[in-house]
């Protein structure tokens, strides 16, 4: 159950930093921009929650690397797909030895 809520803490993170970035894109303060910002709290205040309860049944040394880890991978996914942003080759590298690093993490 433990990986489970990991799971889910990774995903609503990555979305509420969607979120972010998507409010830092509007300048005024206008209604869009305030439910995009509460939706981010919203998803962020999940993600708290199922960190919290994720590190119940894993051990923290684990859990928190995993957690940044897959963050940054999803993070760079949607930063990618969702606002162009470039993955320069050694942005990829980067990414790659992160997957590598799960992976070793993970099989501890």
């Amino acid at each position: 159950m433990g990986i489970l809520f990991l799971t889910l803490a990774i995903a609503f993170n990555s979305v509420a930093n969607g979120f972010f970035k998507a409010v830092s894109g509007i300048e005024t303060l206008t209604m869009r921009k305030g439910m995009l910002l509460g939706l981010g709290l919203l998803i962020g205040l999940a993600n708290t929650i199922c960190y919290i309860k994720a590190l119940e049944k894993i051990d923290l040394a684990i859990a928190y690397s995993l957690f940044s880890a897959a963050s940054i991978i999803l993070i760079a996914t949607i930063s990618l797909v969702l606002f162009k942003e470039p993955i320069s080759v050694q942005k990829a590298v980067g990414l790659i030895v992160i997957c590598i690093g799960i992976l070793l993490t993970w099989r501890s």
